[in-house]
């Protein structure tokens, strides 16, 4: 997974002082922010389409892109324009059915993954008439 390539977003708050509105830093949201961004990085990287992306880095940007939009998006602050393009971003880097369609992408069944996740729970059920101390017979196909 390649480091988040996106500038640290700042946010600020409003405040009052003598009837005068200004902004200013608030380091404990832009810190939560950033660590959202982070978390939702490193599990986008985790999806099937991460592999096509790790071929091709110059969507990285557009990537990190979907994961800041779909952060602010999780906030009061976001219009409907910031949620209008998570949509765009998402179909850009195939999270959709729409994007992996026009990407090219298929997702494809892990069949040995599941034939072996399917094997590993054979071997932890007990065979019938098990009692704890006997061995196991083991199911023949």
């Amino acid at each position: 997974m390649p480091d988040f390539p996106l500038m640290t977003f700042t946010v600020y708050r409003w405040e009052f002082e003598d009837k005068r509105r200004f902004q200013v830093l608030d380091a404990e949201a832009t810190e939560a922010f950033r660590e959202r961004e982070l978390e939702l990085w490193e599990q986008a990287w985790s999806y099937p389409q991460a592999c096509a992306w790790s071929m091709e880095p110059w969507r990285w940007n557009t990537i990190a892109m979907w994961v800041r939009t779909t952060v602010v998006c999780e906030s009061s602050e976001a219009t409907a324009a910031d949620k209008g393009s998570i949509h765009r971003f998402a179909d850009q880097i195939g999270m959709t059915p729409a994007g992996l369609k026009e990407n090219g992408w298929a997702i494809a069944r892990n069949e040995v993954g599941d034939k072996a996740a399917e094997k590993a729970a054979e071997q932890r059920e007990p065979a019938e008439g098990d009692e704890v101390g006997q061995r196991r017979q083991k199911r023949l196909r």
